[in-house]
């Protein structure tokens, strides 16, 4: 993009070639430079080879603004940056007293350990040889010397830059510091440019709109825009990220609307933290599904909102609990609870739940349950089933408990026993008001919210199963068996089902 500054990274390392050590300065620097609006044109790793590092050194010192090195700069024989250096520019090298005296400062120090190691005897020359590779600089090179992030004092240690190229320590946590002191002095904050981004989520693969991304990204072949393409083979709410970038907010502005209007009814509103900020993401949802026209299920979302509304407003918090096993329909209640909760008492509000355990249980939807209740702040208590014993169990525990809010819908086998979706338990049961918000609603509908939202929900559903019991009586869905052409069997999601009549055909016991 024109007015960005241009930037290679040159690491330096045979241990880097051999897979002995991992690289992880690169990552750092590209995430870092990115964020200050530099323009990263080229990664290369070279050995301790001083024609591999002066060649390399020397090309991208010509092509880009800045070339930045990690690695080959400590006292060792194979430290050779500063070597390669002084060899692209036809330097020569020299001793710098300046590092000499910042040297000085930390061998005091690091004498009195060694010898408290018992290291006395040739200490004095291996420091001195040491000191000697460390001070040996090119000449004509300028030491750059940061400010530390803490108190505002200049660094203790200063870097080496040549031309348009400064060498960083090769250790992380040096190269870190190093790059944090002298970011500043680098990349001064009236000379980085504003950068907009933006970023689109699909459900379809790139295989299925490569062809009208490749035209659309050409509109843009000017480079005021930047368009990237990334699939994703493990999220369970999209498939593909496209990332935009833009030194004008007007150019990102139509390019973002570019894609959404090509990938019309395919994107996702991805949020990988659904469970905070719930009260404007609520409103954002409700405000996409009336624009798309979904009327019928909108109503459906603000009479389930009225009715959690109208309880956490009638009762106190340790008047009110969520049955919550862990599945698909009792999530759905969780947000809803977690968002009028919020509204009301903030998100610092913890919210009170129980679960009704059943036989043989699979362990992931134990370990759903525990992950809900750290990320929806709900602290669940485990009671044995079934219902009627585990509320007989929560009235003696929690004796203050009135509302009780549970996932049943019409369709589910007890649903239909329930006239309205706020009513009194029958006078054989412990009292309690069942709370019911999504009562009339579908299969489909409550799809709909999670996977709208991206509301977490249980693994299992994405490995076939619709409806969650016990693993003595649950099963795979057969409506989701897929068979691939060498043979090889695979369940697609539950969301996938598209009979909401053949919910339950996995449970053998309803």
């Amino acid at each position: 993009m024109p007015g960005r500054k241009t930037a290679a990274i040159v690491v330096i390392g045979d241990e880097i070639l051999k897979g002995t050590t991992r690289d992880t300065n690169s990552y750092f620097l590209c995430q870092r430079l990115h964020q200050l609006g530099v323009n990263i044109k080229k990664i290369c790793v070279v050995g301790d080879d001083i024609s591999e590092i002066s060649r390399e050194i020397r090309s991208a010192s010509g092509a880009y603004d800045l070339v930045i090195t990690s690695g080959g700069v400590g006292p060792t024989h194979d430290d050779k940056t500063y070597l390669g250096l002084a060899h692209a520019f036809t330097d020569q090298l020299h001793f710098s007293e300046d590092i000499r005296a910042a040297v000085n400062r930390f061998l005091p120090i690091y004498k009195a350990q060694k010898r408290s190691e018992g290291v006395g005897e040739g200490l004095e020359e291996v420091l001195r040889t040491a000191t000697e590779k460390l001070c040996t600089i090119p000449k004509m090179s300028q030491l750059l010397w940061g400010t530390q992030k803490k108190g505002g004092a200049i660094s203790t240690f200063p870097v080496v830059r040549l031309n348009n190229v400064v060498a960083l320590p090769g250790i992380p946590k040096f190269c870190e510091k190093a790059f944090d002191e002298l970011q500043d002095q680098l990349f001064p904050l009236e000379e980085r440019p504003t950068m907009w981004q933006g970023t689109v989520y699909t459900d379809l693969d790139e295989f299925e709109f490569s062809k009208k991304l490749t035209e659309l990204a050409a509109k843009f072949d000017d480079r005021t825009v930047q368009i990237g393409s990334y699939p994703e083979m493990h999220n369970k709410f999209f498939k593909t990220k496209l990332t935009v970038e833009s030194e004008s907010p007007d150019a990102l502005k139509t390019a973002l609307s570019a894609l959404r209007e090509m990938l019309v009814g395919h994107v996702v509103y991805y949020d990988s933290k659904a469970w905070q900020d719930t009260v404007p993401k609520w409103a954002e949802f409700k405000n996409r599904e009336s624009q798309i026209g979904n009327q019928d299920f909108v109503s459906k979302l603000l009479e389930a909102e009225r009715i959690v509304s109208e309880i956490v407003e009638k009762y106190p918090l340790d008047q009110i609990a969520l049955s919550f096993n862990g599945g698909k329909d009792c999530t759905i209640l969780l947000h809803l609870l977690r968002l009028k909760v919020d509204e009301k008492y903030g998100p610092g509000a913890s919210i009170q739940g129980f679960h009704i355990m059943v036989e043989d249980q699979f362990p992931e939807a134990t370990q759903f349950i525990i992950d809900a209740a750290k990320f929806y702040n709900i602290q669940v208590l485990e009671f044995p089933g079934p219902l009627k014993t585990g509320l007989a169990a929560l009235k003696k525990q929690r004796p203050s408990i009135i509302a009780v809010l549970m996932g049943s819908r019409a369709t589910d086998p007890n649903g239909k026993y329930m006239k309205t979706a706020v009513e009194w338990t029958d006078s054989d049961w412990p009292r309690v008001l069942r709370v019911c918000p999504i009562l009339n609603w579908t299969y489909t509908d409550v799809w709909h919210m999670l996977r709208g939202l991206c509301v977490p929900y249980c693994k299992l559903y994405d490995q076939g199963y619709t409806s969650l019991g016990g693993r003595d009586n649950t099963v795979k869905h057969p409506a989701l068996r897929v068979v691939s052409s060498d043979g090889k069997e695979i369940y697609l999601p539950a969301y996938k089902l598209h009979n909401d009549a053949d919910e339950r055909s996995n449970r053998s016991n309803l």
